[in-house]
């Protein structure tokens, strides 16, 4: 009973301000919308979806979901959610599983700081200034600024799903661009090693590119610094993990992504791109979900992550999640997860890069994220800003 009337009050909370049932239209596969977002998120409060990373489709899995429910609450199996069943859904009076959501606190709809109540006042620093700099670990928050590059920092947490992540904000400039970093002779060193060495105020992990190369597996369209590093890759849409999908950076600081064989090297650098990663899948492309990232089923699982993508040329977004740390803590993040909330930030393009034990964050030389056991050591950062 307890447990009903949560479902009751929360969706209540949730759909506040939602159509009435009488202008309820019935979902079946194929659609898209709202509605079909709405009753997704409502039927996970009920137990029948194991996470809120989904898009606003009714798939083939939704309406697997949906044939549940109706078999639960001993309706016909129909797999669509017709005016009545929604109604059902909406009222919180449809039966839940055994793995509904416990009565806790009601989830705030859009991801909140962990600590922080605020920015303080950051003031403006003209060339001939040193750099203000800020940082409270306790609070999660970090600040960077010069008249050329602004980075802002924050851990953040999920309170539905649990993820802990640091987002940054990217405020680059023509002086102050993406940098890329090789270590010596591509030797694999410490990221906390590597990341001193590349003396960048915000230094983050890449696209692992020099496994691939030592694994002699197909390392995927690279460059670094204007310099073709490596050009054989997959096929387009390829069924692996990573499908070596490609986010091209310019020299005017705009950032798009591209399938694994939309261009080659050549052809990449003819068009200006100084650096392209090549890992995937692409999160947002035109500023609308990446090719699978509405499909809740491809590559399902939660795992610390990096992705990076551009809201427009040199105004950056950084998502790094903890992850693999321990069962009281975070266990990572979705992909799909990772593409929603670049959405949520108005990314129009976005790349998911390494993530595992690869990933690592690191401002002013400390790193911020977590990932547990496992930490790989790496030949390759990119990053912003330069401490000296």
């Amino acid at each position: 009973m307890i447990k009903r009337i949560f479902c009751l009050l929360l969706i209540a909370f949730l759909l506040l301000g939602a159509a009435q049932a009488t202008e309820y239209r019935t979902l079946r596969e194929g659609d898209k919308g709202s509605d079909v977002l709405a009753l997704k998120r409502a039927m996970y409060y009920l137990g029948y979806f194991t996470s809120l990373n989904f898009g606003d489709n009714y798939n083939s899995v939704t309406a697997e979901r949906v044939r549940q429910l109706q078999r639960m609450n001993g309706l016909e199996e129909t797999g669509e959610a017709d005016p009545a069943l929604q109604e059902l859904v909406f009222s919180g009076m449809a039966v839940p599983t055994k793995g509904a959501p416990k009565p806790t606190a009601v989830p705030t709809p859009v991801p909140t700081p962990v600590v922080p109540q605020g920015t303080p006042d950051v003031p403006e620093v003209a060339a001939e200034d040193a750099p203000y700099v800020y940082t409270d670990a306790d609070d999660g928050l970090w600040i960077y600024r010069t008249a050329d590059l602004y980075i802002t920092v924050r851990r953040m947490r999920d309170p539905v799903s649990q993820v802990v992540w640091f987002e940054a904000d990217i405020r680059a400039s023509e002086a102050a661009p993406l940098q890329s970093f090789l270590t010596e002779g591509r030797k694999f060193t410490a990221a906390k090693t590597a990341a001193a060495q590349t003396g960048y105020v915000l230094a983050f992990t890449d696209d692992f590119f020099g496994f691939r190369v030592s694994q002699k597996e197909k390392v995927g369209v690279v460059i670094r610094n204007g310099q073709m590093l490596a050009d054989k890759t997959y096929k387009a849409d390829a069924k692996t993990y990573p499908n070596l999908e490609v986010l091209a950076v310019y020299e005017d600081g705009s950032m798009k992504t591209f399938l694994s064989n939309e261009h080659t090297a050549s052809e990449y650098l003819e068009m200006g791109a100084v650096h392209t990663l090549a890992f995937g899948p692409i999160l947002v492309r035109g500023g609308k979900l990446g090719p699978h990232m509405d499909d809740d089923t491809y590559y399902h699982y939660r795992e610390a992550r990096c992705a990076l993508g551009m809201i427009e040329p040199y105004h950056y977004v950084l998502l790094v999640t903890n992850g693999n740390i321990d069962k009281s803590k975070t266990k990572g993040a979705y992909l799909q997860w990772l593409a929603a909330r670049m959405l949520e930030l108005g990314v129009q393009e976005g790349l998911n890069l390494d993530g595992g034990g690869t990933t690592a964050l690191f401002f002013m030389g400390e790193q911020l994220n977590a990932t547990g056991k496992g930490k790989r050591s790496i030949s390759s950062m990119i990053g912003f800003g330069s401490v000296d």
